[in-house]
């Protein structure tokens, strides 16, 4: 499943791993008509990731200059004003169940003091949204994880999902201004063939190639100090990259407490261990209905039924590591919290993403103060997400949201949506309170106080006080997407030489640049040796749901793959890895994949063909 599908929730854990701002727009209808009062504009950047996408501070617009900071009285006369009475909107946002409960963070309070809202979180997964479904039992705001996506046009059929467009014309200038072309695609892919809004989406984001992540996304990140400690031998394939981690477990066999170590391990329980990082690393991204999208041509690869395909080609990595000694056993079963904590104690030199980098807690435990894990040059061609990309869809149903039938306040859960899909709500959302969290000096938006620090140790646990995780499931833009001022919504993916790693810039000099791995990236990328995901392919905003029969047969196929992975991963040798993948495909194919993949491969083809008929504005 898409990683901004399963995984948005991660992305979240993610910046559990790493969310609105209160400074005004000068008339652009940024802001909610809550007040007027005399505010400065400096608002106004995606997981992926998550974080997510990221954009640099250096490259910002000439709208950074202070002559363009302006301040002045905003007044929005056709928005019409809204009562401020406190009022509780329950909000289904799946994922786990330490989200549960009234929203109670920073960013919560600028929301309760700005619209009188205040947010209660329901958690859980599919099977429990499609019970509250199935049920009636419906909160104020549903959101499409996971599966449920598939359930669209049965709710808009049983009207217990409410049209949105009229509100959206009344109270949503900002879902107007700046998500058009999400409006567009959600009339054609998500309305029961009403041409009506019923949903939206998140995280809607634009490309730009002038900026750049500081450290990349996702693939394979890896103990930089270690892979230094061994000499920091140049790598040209994945075989390379094998050896080297081997080379870097034998000379590191265990941790300063005695803990063994090993250079790969995962989690139980779902899927995205095995189709994030080695897919990315070779260009191809997590898609819809458990396939792979290619970041250079467009093509999908139908996850479970290619024997070729870049899924089981990364399943057989991992096995190839197992069998070299150095894939973790208890990788196969334990929890994420467990994979996590491996990362950070040093235990475990390899993670997923750029979202597990082990900071400041590796740094204590190895007493190494360039113990960080970084993407390494050579080995791999992916170096996805470098760049913001191109997707006026966002993340399409992956998920996306809805007003139900038993909310009482759908004028003023409008007014949030609105709010959470402006640059000012974004700014907020990602970075903090103004005056607080950040603030214009000397004309640009800085990072202040506490979120300044990401050095310091008790810096995570101020971003969960603060909030910057949660909403970013209801965010209708990326991190990364510009506001007002040409900064990113998000701060901290400004690349702040102040805040650039001991680690960060030793690999930058070892392979020829000056400051940050995303220089490396970037120069790899313009020589042709690296592959990024700016390509933006039309069709897979018009990709329609797949039937609930096909959904469930996902599902199922899901389950199978991951109570049999041991299998796979832990084969002898390459004979029992080919049998166990062979049988894996006819068991899948038994069970109905070959046909709800056929179903899924009809609705691509349907989707180019009407894509070829529409222009999406952003």
């Amino acid at each position: 499943m898409s990683i901004l599908r399963k995984r948005k929730s991660l992305i979240a854990i993610v910046l559990t791993m790493t969310l609105l701002l209160v400074s005004a727009c000068s008339g652009n209808k940024e802001e909610n008509n809550t007040s007027s009062s005399t505010t400065t504009d400096s608002t106004n950047k995606a997981n992926t990731n998550n974080g997510t996408d990221s954009s640099n501070a250096n490259n910002a617009p000439a709208a950074n200059d202070a002559s363009n900071t302006s301040t002045s009285t905003t007044t929005d006369s056709d928005y019409p004003v809204l009562p401020r009475d406190p009022i509780t909107l329950r909000v289904f946002i799946g994922g786990a169940d330490t989200d549960k409960g009234i929203w109670n963070t920073t960013i919560a309070q600028e929301i309760q003091k700005k619209l009188g809202i205040t947010l209660d979180f329901i958690t859980g997964d599919d099977v429990k949204a499609k019970t509250m479904i199935a049920g009636g039992d419906l909160p104020d705001v549903v959101m499409t994880v996971g599966s449920v996506s598939a359930l669209v046009n049965s709710m808009i059929q049983g009207g217990q999902v409410i049209p949105l467009d009229d509100l959206i014309d009344k109270y949503g200038p900002n879902i107007k201004k700046y998500t058009p072309g999400a409006l567009e695609i959600m009339k054609k892919v998500a309305s029961n063939n009403t041409d009506k809004v019923y949903f939206l989406p998140v995280r809607v984001s634009k490309a730009n190639d002038a900026s750049m992540a500081k450290d990349g996304f996702v693939g394979f990140y890896t103990r930089w100090d270690l892979y230094k400690g061994i000499g920091a031998p140049v790598m040209n394939n994945e075989d390379d990259f094998l050896k080297v981690n081997k080379d870097m477990q034998d000379k590191y066999p265990t941790t300063k407490d005695g803990k063994k170590t090993y250079a790969f391990s995962a989690w139980g329980g779902e899927l995205f261990p095995y189709i994030i990082s080695y897919p990315h690393a070779l260009g191809w991204s997590n898609w819809l209905s458990d396939t792979s999208l290619n970041a250079t041509t467009g093509d999908v690869s139908y996850n479970f039924t290619e024997k070729d395909g870049v899924f089981w080609k990364g399943i057989k990595f991992f096995n190839k590591a197992y069998r070299m000694g150095i894939f973790d056993p208890e990788g196969i079963t334990q929890k994420i919290d467990q994979y996590i904590a491996k990362i950070n104690s040093g235990q475990v030199f390899n993670s997923a993403a750029s979202f597990w980098m082990g900071g400041n807690e590796l740094i204590k435990n190895t007493g190494n103060d360039n113990a960080q894990l970084l993407q390494l040059p050579g080995p791999f061609p992916g170096y996805l997400y470098l760049y913001p990309i191109e997707n006026p869809g966002g993340n399409s149903l992956s998920p996306a949201h809805a007003i139900t039938k038993t909310n009482k306040y759908p004028e003023r859960t409008m007014e949030l949506f609105n709010f959470l899909s402006g640059t000012e709500g974004g700014r907020l959302l990602y970075t903090g309170v103004k005056g607080v969290d950040w603030d214009v000096v000397d004309g640009k938006p800085k990072l202040i106080g506490k979120m300044a620090n990401p050095s310091d140790p008790g810096y995570s646990d101020y971003l969960k006080s603060v909030g910057t995780v949660k909403l970013n499931r209801l965010a209708g833009l990326i991190e990364s997407y510009p506001a007002e001022d040409g900064y990113p919504l998000d701060l901290k993916i400004n690349i702040d030489p102040a805040t650039v790693t001991k680690a960060e810039k030793e690999l930058a000099q070892q392979f020829g640049a000056d400051l940050y791995p995303g220089q490396v990236y970037d120069k790899l990328v313009k020589e042709g040796k690296g592959i990024v995901n700016t390509t933006y392919f039309p069709f897979t905003a018009f990709v329609k749901q797949p039937s609930e029969a096909t959904a469930q047969t996902l599902v199922k196929a899901e389950q199978y793959f991951m109570a049999n992975v041991a299998k796979y991963i832990m084969a002898k040798d390459d004979g029992a890895f080919d049998a166990a993948q062979q049988k894996a495909i006819d068991d899948f194919n038994a069970m109905g994949v070959d046909k709800a993949y056929a179903e899924f491969r009809q609705l691509i083809e349907d989707a180019k063909e009407f894509a070829k008929t529409i222009k999406l504005d952003q």
